[in-house]
């Protein structure tokens, strides 16, 4: 029989034919295999954002009120399981308006109790992730337009503004999401609707990058973090994050003018071909300097974990890793990101039940899941979804006391670096 540990050092094994091996290689550096030169107009980007690859791993957890509630069972009662991170969704306009049902996912009043329970729960930093949800009216959630940057901007700006210490007994930190899966036009994602399924998603990619660059420019004078991209990666979006493009950092009408390596059939600009071209160019706008680059790359990796559950593809390179893609589309000038998986699990909602989840299956796609974590230094953050009530839990509430499930000991060791061949 295959030891937990045999299982994980073979996920290692395939991972080193991809080219996330490439970049262990390089000690996590930009060069990868088949980069290209420096594009016109990028600057070198810092190293303070290098990460050694011997950092364990920081987890967090995603969800409402009932999950944030159970992470004491993960971080405690060992202090080495890291920071205390967090993640709330909520509408981007949820600042801007006062009132709001409580149970209302986007309504002030949710966000104050969702934030007093992070407090309780000792959560050291809330990473906030805008959705297309309103406060503005809980009966209708969805505006047929999307806002306009400044509206957005101004959202924005009045939510890092408010005082949630005063409002909600908040003390620790907040970082940002400037906008969850805005290529996907799934209700569940929330990302936009789009008019119809299967229509493109009602933020386009440049208008999502701006939403981006708005946040940013407001973070850069009150020193707050916001993640890039953080794309939804089901229903086959995890084309979105194809570069189709071998240049970024050239101006819009010349974008694709030549292909990417891997684009060897013609094909289009992808949503994040077009979301890193509208940086490149657009940063200036936003008082951002000529070369920015993002600090940190955000990326729902559900689609590699699903597809390996499914039996469907593991990751052995560009071709068949959203991870890879992720990797080769921040490199060069991009290199300098740290990479954050802001949503995943091991057994997602609506595509898979609790009976079909057991012990033994979600510790072997657990070691997958850290597998790819462990495989390149610049992965940095895991938010974990959920750690209560779905096929992915990794805590069993049906007794007086919650059950710990085996794969959590896999995650509490991947944020302690404990060997696990110890």
């Amino acid at each position: 029989m295959t030891t937990h540990q045999g299982r994980l050092r073979a996920v290692r094994s395939i991972m080193a034919t991809g080219l996330v091996a490439t970049v262990l290689a390089a000690g996590g550096s930009a060069a990868a295999a088949g980069e290209p030169p420096a594009e016109p107009g990028e600057q070198a980007h810092s190293d303070r954002w290098a990460v050694s690859a011997s950092e364990p791993l920081q987890v967090g957890f995603n969800g409402r009120s009932e999950q944030i509630e159970m992470i004491d069972h993960f971080y405690a009662p060992d202090p080495d399981h890291g920071p205390r991170l967090c993640q709330y969704y909520t509408g981007w306009d949820t600042a801007v308006h006062t009132e709001g049902e409580p149970d209302h996912p986007s309504g002030l009043a949710a966000n104050i109790a969702w934030l007093e329970t992070a407090q309780a729960s000792g959560c050291d930093e809330v990473l906030i992730s805008f959705k297309a949800l309103s406060s503005a009216d809980p009966d209708d959630e969805f505006d047929p337009d999307p806002p306009t940057v400044t509206e957005y901007q101004a959202a924005f700006t009045d939510y890092v503004d408010t005082d949630w210490a005063a409002l909600a007994g908040y003390t620790g930190d907040l970082a940002f999401a400037a906008w969850n899966e805005p290529n996907l036009n799934a209700t569940s994602g929330n990302g936009y609707p789009a008019p119809a399924p299967g229509a493109d998603s009602v933020i386009g990619p440049r208008l999502a990058a701006q939403y981006y660059l708005a946040a940013t420019s407001v973070c850069a004078s009150r020193g707050c973090t916001v993640a890039a991209v953080n794309f939804g990666s089901n229903g086959g979006h995890w084309v979105d994050y194809q570069t189709n493009c071998t240049m970024a950092a050239v101006p819009r009408q010349e974008h694709c003018d030549e292909p990417s390596e891997h684009n060897t059939t013609g094909l289009p600009p992808s949503y994040l071909d077009e979301y890193r071209n509208e940086i490149a160019n657009a940063a200036p706008d936003f008082g951002l300097p000529a070369g920015f680059r993002p600090e940190v790359v955000a990326y729902h990796g559900w689609s590699d974990t699903n597809a390996y559950l499914t039996g469907v593809r593991t990751c052995t390179g560009y071709d068949d890793c959203l991870l890879d893609r992720v990797l080769y589309a921040f490199r060069g000038s991009w290199g300098g990101a740290e990479i954050w998986n802001t949503e995943d699990g091991v057994g997602q909602p609506g595509f898979f039940t609790h009976e079909e989840i057991t012990d033994d299956v979600q510790v072997e796609a657990m070691e997958y899941l850290l597998g790819l974590a462990e495989s390149t230094p610049r992965y940095t953050r895991l938010y974990y979804t959920h750690l209560i009530g779905s096929p992915s839990r990794l805590l069993l509430t049906d007794g007086d006391q919650p059950q710990v499930r085996p794969a959590m000991g896999l995650l509490q060791a991947a944020a302690a670096a404990e060997s696990v061949d110890d």
